[in-house]
């Protein structure tokens, strides 16, 4: 990535799960924890590529299929992660990478499938103060890879597409970045995503730091 790139960059939009914060061992636990109540056993290793490499929803389609049995799964699945959620923590680096983009005037923004929680969890570590403003689930937009929650950030907040960029850990991120006009990222701390469309791939933020910091 050239240094005109990165100094062009002025609005950042989060992903959360994954991204920001280190869900995936919780949630992973969680997946097999509800599974276990269906009577399904299954590795961490097979939950945890699946929820990396898709979603929530397809893997539970993967594991459970369709139906009332999936439905269910989605239920147990969601109560018992909201719970263990509260464990996760922020990647190494996010707060230093953070903060020197609040330092430069550069915007941020959440944009998460999670609910209200992923701001508690922002605020708790310390994090949120540096956020302009972000959707949740609660407000009810599309899900990515469609851009809609994208572009109600840019409309709201007036962002420029060619002054902005989506930063997430999954190919869907990266799309709907991209089809909302702006650069897509890919953070891939595990080498764990096939070569996509992504404008940047990363694997930790300090790497990301470095590379801005870097004349």
């Amino acid at each position: 990535m050239s240094l005109a790139s990165k100094l062009k960059l002025k609005n950042f939009c989060w992903d959360f799960d994954g991204t920001l914060f280190d869900t995936y061992p919780e949630m992973t636990i969680s997946f097999q924890e509800a599974a276990a109540r269906l009577g399904l056993t299954l590795t961490a290793d097979e939950v945890y590529r699946q929820l990396r490499q898709t979603s929530v929803g397809q893997t539970i389609r993967h594991f459970i299929g369709e139906g009332p049995q999936a439905l269910l799964m989605k239920q147990k699945f969601h109560a018992i992660e909201a719970k263990n959620c509260l464990q996760a923590r922020p990647f190494p680096g996010i707060k230093d990478f953070s903060s020197y983009l609040a330092s430069q005037g550069c915007q941020q923004f959440l944009l998460t499938h999670r609910n209200q929680s992923a701001w508690n969890l922002l605020k708790r570590a310390g994090l949120k103060e540096y956020f302009t403003g972000g959707v949740t689930a609660e407000m009810g937009f599309a899900r990515k890879p469609d851009p809609q929650s994208i572009n109600y950030l840019s409309q709201q907040f007036n962002l420029q597409p060619d002054l902005s960029v989506m930063i997430g850990d999954r190919p869907l991120d990266v799309l709907a970045g991209q089809r909302a006009g702006f650069q897509g990222w890919l953070f891939d701390p595990d080498g764990l995503i096939a070569m996509g469309s992504e404008n940047w791939r990363f694997t930790t933020y300090n790497q990301v730091l470095e590379c801005f910091l870097s004349d």
